[in-house]
C-alpha cells in the first residue's frame, strides 16, 4: 500500500470532522500556530524514542471515530492517540503557566 500525500491525508480529514455531529476541534484554526497544527503533526517524522505500553478503555463510538479517522489518514490509532494526547497536554500546561 503506497502513502497518501498530505494534502489527500487533509482533505479526508476536513471531510471526516464536517461529518460528525459533536464539536469537529478543541482549537479553532485561529488559535493554532502553524508549528502546532494538526496537518505538522502528521508530517512530522518525529526522532524515534523509547515507549512504554498505555492501556486505554475507550467507548465504543468514541473508537468507531478513531478507526474511520485512522483509516482515512492511513494512519494507526496508536498514532493519531499519541498526537491527540501531546496536543492536549501542551495545552494544559499552558494554562497552568498562567
Amino acid at each position: 500500500m503506497s502513502r497518501k500525500k498530505l494534502t489527500q491525508i487533509q482533505q479526508a480529514f476536513e471531510q471526516t470532522e464536517s461529518l460528525t455531529s459533536e464539536p469537529s476541534s478543541y482549537l479553532s484554526s485561529s488559535e493554532e500556530s502553524p508549528d502546532n497544527s494538526l496537518t505538522a503533526s502528521l508530517q512530522s517524522k518525529k526522532k524515534k524514542t523509547s515507549k512504554i505500553r498505555f492501556t486505554l478503555d475507550l467507548e465504543k463510538p468514541l473508537d468507531h471515530r478513531l478507526t474511520k479517522a485512522a483509516i482515512k489518514l492511513n494512519r494507526t490509532k496508536a498514532d493519531l492517540t499519541r498526537i491527540a494526547l501531546s496536543r492536549l497536554l501542551e495545552e494544559l500546561e499552558a494554562e497552568w503557566k498562567n
